[in-house]
């Protein structure tokens, strides 16, 4: 099956510079692209052209319609110079959106894209917004494709750092990124746990623990993060044969696990910042999110909060 990917795109700085982060990357791959813009109901006029228009429907349409294929004109050119072959590419217009993340969604609905990609913002995102509201809605609700959200640093060679815990997100974020970035040369993958705090039933009693009883709390506690590091450990080498089969040398692949210290999510961005990754993949939710909400609450967390790095959502 053919690989390829939706790319949201618009006429901002940020998609254009994504793209040349992404383009960079699969240039010598065999990932396609299609390209998809949605021109706002209230799309910006073209200096002068407000007066020339008749109030038709038909003239509205032919401004939105040139709005639209000059910004695929441009993306279309952009990836062109970079050296893409254009039968790699296809593009799609949607006029008169009032919905934009809504029109991504419903455009992926196809099963042959292999994952949605945005720019972190858009061109009327508020600059104090890590995320512009179409690309984290789009990340809230995308609960078939996983999304790439394409940071600042370039992207080629990847070194990503791959945030797994024993949730049911590990392997399909493992297979995604053997898929998409194992056989691209000079890809680097590290496997990173933070071990999580100790479950309630291990706390203190509400009492002060004499020698023997604190000695039996502490052989419970032992026991149970063995058993954890035992399903991580499982989990790494699972992880290790889907990368290398996919092409990647094992010698590129680390493991580093680490026991919280200002909480799962915050630990992660750290490491992400600290390590020089510019990728950072991780599942919607963990072991511990609510069924109900589309996200968990650590997912949500380091979309808003890692910064720079490109960001992979696995559903």
């Amino acid at each position: 099956m053919a690989k390829r990917f939706l790319l949201g795109v618009d006429d901002s700085q940020n998609t254009k510079q994504a793209l040349e982060n992404l383009g960079g990357l699969f240039l010598e791959s065999d990932v396609d692209f299609q390209l998809f813009h949605a021109v706002p109901e209230s799309s910006l006029l073209y200096p002068g052209e407000l007066s020339t228009l008749s109030g038709e429907v038909s003239e509205w349409e032919k401004v939105q319609k040139r709005q639209g294929q000059r910004v695929i004109d441009e993306t279309v050119g952009l990836l062109v110079e970079m050296g893409y072959k254009r039968t790699r590419l296809q593009a799609e217009t949607m006029l008169q959106s009032v919905d934009i993340a809504q029109n991504i969604l419903d455009a992926s609905e196809d099963d042959q894209f292999g994952a949605i990609v945005l720019a972190r913002k858009g061109r009327s995102a508020v600059k104090r917004f890590l995320l512009g509201s179409t690309t984290l809605k789009v990340c809230q609700h995308s609960e078939t494709h996983p999304v790439w959200v394409i940071g600042t640093p370039p992207l080629k060679p990847a070194n990503a750092l791959l945030a797994l815990d024993d949730s049911e997100y590990a392997e399909r974020l493992i297979s995604h990124l053997a898929k998409y970035l194992a056989p691209l040369s000079g890809t680097r993958v590290t496997l990173f746990n933070v071990i999580p705090a100790k479950p309630p039933e291990f706390w203190d009693d509400g009492h002060i623990l004499d020698e023997s009883e604190r000695a039996e709390r502490e052989s419970i506690v032992a026991k149970w993060r063995l058993v954890h590091e035992e399903k991580m450990e499982n989990i790494f080498a699972k992880a290790k044969v889907a990368l290398t089969s996919a092409g990647m040398d094992q010698g590129s692949i680390t493991t580093k696990v680490q026991t919280r210290m200002r909480g799962i999510a915050r630990d992660i961005i750290a490491e992400a910042s600290r390590g020089g990754y510019n990728i950072l993949a991780f599942g919607r939710r963990g072991t511990s999110a609510i069924s109900e909400f589309n996200l968990g609450s650590r997912t949500a967390k380091m979309l808003q909060s890692a910064r720079d790095c490109t960001l992979i959502l696995v559903n």
